[in-house]
């Protein structure tokens, strides 16, 4: 069994990883965390930071979709702690699983699917196909067009410049040999934490305006 797992592709071998460890410390985080935190009491220090990048999601998502926000916000939360995760690995010392094509084509595709389902929700499936006829009919090959090549940008965006940051990080350390460890930490922070958090908000941010713009305006007015 060990010896089939270590024939995976490395690329295989970090997202099960990633997404075994992500699965367990959320998991414990909650159950041994969260769950004896009491609300009434002053907030912990520690949950700080979480609830800061949740709010911050939670309040995006309620800006540019509205008042169908809760339905929307977990799924870009976990994208984005995945990609986090994903895009910065390389810190541990294991390839990056967005440093593949295969990996990020799956993502796009999923916020693919939830931007054109929310198109058909919001607008009605007759609405939804008359948008691409908009705003006259002679464009619907273009619109077509420009629908279909949203995965493929999304993927090869963050593909590119998650690649480009392993290579250039690569690089450095075959230039420089032995010399680059003063200059280890800069570039990790530049290449490998720098890159990733950038390559995450803009895939996050990408996916949850594109699904704005599927929305009726007066579906995105939000109101407690």
């Amino acid at each position: 069994m060990l010896d089939y797992l270590r024939s995976f592709p490395g690329q295989v071998k970090s997202t099960i990883g990633i997404t075994i460890v992500l699965s367990i410390f959320f998991i414990l985080f909650y159950f041994i965390k969260l769950r004896k935190i009491n609300p009434m009491e002053k907030t912990p220090k520690w949950i700080i930071p979480f609830t800061m990048v949740v709010d911050l999601i939670n309040n995006f998502v309620k800006t540019n979709i509205g008042k169908r926000w809760r339905v929307y916000s977990p799924y870009f939360t976990t994208l984005a702690i995945f990609l986090f995760t994903a895009n910065t690995c390389s810190i541990f010392g294991l390839t990056p699983p967005t440093n593949y094509v295969v990996n990020n084509a799956a993502l796009a595709v999923l916020s693919f699917l939830i931007i054109q389902v929310t198109g058909i929700v919001s607008n009605g499936i007759l609405g939804y196909l008359k948008s691409f006829l908009e705003p006259i009919f002679l464009l619907l090959p273009i619109n077509i067009i420009s629908e279909l090549s949203l995965p493929l940008s999304l993927c090869l965006r963050l593909f590119g410049n998650i690649l480009s940051g392993t290579v250039l990080s690569t690089l450095i350390t075959g230039v420089l040999g032995p010399f680059c460890i003063p200059f280890l930490p800069l570039y990790n922070i530049v290449f490998d934490i720098g890159f990733g958090i950038i390559q995450t908000a803009v895939f996050v941010i990408l996916s949850i305006v594109f699904t704005s713009m599927k929305i009726k305006d007066e579906e995105k007015i939000y109101s407690n």
